[in-house]
């Protein structure tokens, strides 16, 4: 398969997007993400789309010119990020919706897939910045939380959401688990209040700082609300959840407030 410069419709830390034919794209990977990584997305895409109607359809893993990907169904609609940027006047109703449907995908799953502590515990266990002793005690600490058995996406953001007249589809399901829902929405609030991305222009990443964290503050409150879910028991999840997101692609700015909160919570805890 050739894919043509100008067909590439979108790109991430990770991946580029190319449309190609019969209404699919590939979700082309960068060179440096690990393989086992992409063949979960593929997996957890698979077993997903059997559960949810929100999701885009996954077809098959191919390679091109040395790089991995996945054929996607593709999903014609608008971010809902982007929505919010323009519409500001509705952002606050747009946060709401951000809660109603991440609380909507928070339903019992069989273990098809992995584990949400299993996952953390790993990436926990791979960052190269917090001492020995931080990470062990992190570990400790992650399994005293409650396990669960709801169906986590684990990088829920209004980016991943593409919106369709009536529909909604939940992109990037790469990193998703089953456990606790709080332990998803902890990794929201850390994306929406420290999250950044670097291949935008400087003036654009502002403007989406600033707005993500208004809109954390409306999709937080409208989540408790509707779930009957407390503050405290998303932020007990706020520290691993922390650790564990070093050893992705941030941006260093990122790391290093993170690695803030993280002193700060292990100095509470001990």
């Amino acid at each position: 398969m050739k894919l043509k410069k100008e067909n590439l419709i979108g790109q991430g830390n990770t991946a580029e997007i190319y449309r190609i034919e019969d209404q699919r794209i590939v979700k082309l990977f960068r060179t440096s993400l690990n393989e086992a990584a992409i063949i979960q997305e593929y997996n957890n895409n698979l077993h997903i789309q059997k559960i949810l109607r929100c999701v885009p359809r996954a077809f098959e893993m191919i390679s091109v010119n040395d790089r991995k990907g996945i054929v996607y169904q593709e999903v014609h609609g608008t971010s809902m990020l982007k929505l919010m940027l323009t519409h500001l006047f509705t952002m606050n109703e747009y946060s709401k919706d951000l809660a109603r449907t991440h609380a909507n995908i928070h339903r019992p799953v069989p273990p098809d897939i992995k584990s949400v502590k299993e996952l953390l515990s790993s990436q926990i266990s791979h960052n190269n910045i917090l001492s020995a002793e931080d990470t062990e005690f992190i570990q400790r600490y992650l399994q005293t939380l409650p396990d669960g058995n709801s169906l986590c996406h684990m990088d829920f953001h209004p980016g991943n959401l593409m919106l369709k007249e009536e529909d909604v589809y939940i992109l990037d399901w790469m990193t998703a688990g089953y456990g606790d829902e709080c332990a998803d929405v902890a990794r929201t609030s850390l994306i929406m209040r420290y999250g950044n991305v670097e291949h935008l222009p400087g003036f654009v990443r502002l403007l989406i700082s600033l707005v993500q964290r208004h809109i954390h503050k409306i999709y937080l409150k409208e989540y408790l609300s509707i779930t009957g879910h407390t503050k405290q028991e998303i932020e007990q999840w706020e520290l691993p959840i922390a650790a564990a997101r070093l050893c992705e692609w941030i941006s260093q700015k990122e790391k290093n407030k993170l690695v803030e909160l993280i002193e700060a919570r292990c100095a509470g805890l001990s």
